[in-house]
């Protein structure tokens, strides 16, 4: 049988050595480093984004607390504006046009939903009409 002849199979071990040597060479001396520098851009850039994201993200937070503060400071201001006014007008006892303010306050609830943000609509307290002549 001359596939298990000795002599045939010492050289086709030693091509086999001597191609995969070769080839295992100029993988790693051509093509592995060149796939190694498209990984590590790759890596970068995904760290660069993570990073400006999150420079983003944590400015928009600021944003948003710095309006909520407003916002909260402003409506208690409004709040206190709204209150003295009507205290002064009961204390007068004149005639008040409820139905006038109803429609300012429907006016202002509308656009609010059309133009805030549902979180920051989180911070307007709407209680029953027994509930808002009590003070905290």
């Amino acid at each position: 049988m001359p596939q298990l002849d000795r002599i045939i199979v010492f050289s086709q071990i030693f091509w086999l050595f001597i191609i995969f040597t070769t080839f295992y060479t100029v993988l790693t001396h051509f093509f592995l480093p060149k796939f190694l520098k498209a990984l590590k851009s790759r890596k970068q850039i995904i760290e660069i984004n993570a990073l400006e994201v999150a420079a983003i993200t944590e400015k928009s937070s600021l944003k948003q607390n710095s309006i909520q503060k407003v916002l909260v400071k402003d409506l208690a201001l409004i709040k206190n504006i709204l209150v003295n006014n009507l205290n002064t007008t009961l204390l007068a006892k004149q005639n008040s046009h409820v139905s006038a303010i109803d429609e300012k306050i429907g006016l202002i609830i509308l656009n609010m939903v059309k133009y805030c943000d549902a979180q920051l609509l989180n911070f307007i307290s709407l209680r029953p009409k027994s509930l808002n002549l009590k003070f905290n």
